[in-house]
């Protein structure tokens, strides 16, 4: 699939009209770790993120080599399995950087009355493989560990090339499940999604509307790397922070509730 001149600033992609299935639902967050009871009857939110990569590639947008880098949530109702809703989004910006270009997308959930339930940002890297294929010392040595104080264990899961595929596969970006193309941009696997994290994260919050999250992806995941899942709780009890960490315990992903 080549990629199509639409990927430029301001571009609308074209409204397309929704409905999640349940058995969909269960078959994604379990793949992702997460408990499909807990989004019982509700359409989880983070899950509408894939929705905005299928309007990629229905607009021939190649996805192909997409490095997700960081996703805003808001969600203030929360769709029902089932429901028919009206999804749209807009390129924000398209900006040249030392890897490639870094595209920022914002994608809505509109319920039949009008009233936007939930709104994703995708900020992500569409790498130059001839930069992506050398070496990235910048951060060699960082540990990140003053970003764990304060922070108490939730739970762990490995992942699965299995588990990854079945998350990702529809979505079509060839870097999460295909070894000779991950290999191709440097990396020694195939990627678990940054969303699969989110998805993974959000379902320790459960089903709160409204809710605001930023999650920052800072390191790769690969298929069938160990993750732990660490939290800390504001004032209120709740958890205002939630981290995932790799075998070596470097920060994966950093979600922070606003």
């Amino acid at each position: 699939m080549r990629e199509n001149a639409s990927l430029e600033a301001g571009f609308v992609f074209p409204e397309r009209r929704v409905t999640r299935a349940a058995d969909d639902q269960a078959r994604w967050l379990s793949a992702a770790g997460a408990d499909p009871e807990i989004w019982a009857g509700i359409a989880e939110p983070t899950l509408w993120g894939n929705d905005g990569f299928r309007g990629m590639k229905l607009v021939r947008q190649q996805p192909n080599g997409y490095v997700h880098v960081q996703q805003v949530m808001t969600v203030t109702a929360h769709a029902a399995l089932g429901e028919e809703i009206r999804f749209r989004g807009l390129t924000e910006s398209v900006e040249p950087v030392r890897k490639g270009r870094m595209v920022t997308q914002r994608f809505e959930v509109v319920q039949a009355n009008g009233e936007v339930a939930a709104s994703m940002t995708h900020i992500g890297l569409l790498p130059d493989p001839a930069a992506m294929t050398a070496p990235d010392n910048s951060r060699a040595g960082s540990r990140d560990s003053d970003d764990l104080d304060g922070l108490e264990p939730i739970a762990e899961q490995t992942l699965t090339p299995d588990r990854v595929t079945t998350f990702s596969r529809e979505v079509g970006n060839l870097i999460h499940f295909d070894p000779g193309f991950a290999q191709s941009l440097g990396y020694r696997a195939p990627l678990a999604q940054g969303l699969q994290t989110m998805t993974w994260m959000v379902g320790a919050l459960g089903p709160a509307a409204p809710l605001a999250v930023r999650c920052r992806f800072r390191r790769p995941v690969f298929w069938d790397d160990t993750m732990r899942l660490l939290g800390q709780r504001g004032s209120d009890g709740r958890w205002c922070r939630l981290v995932t960490t790799n075998a070596t315990g470097r920060i994966t992903a950093d979600l922070t509730v606003n």
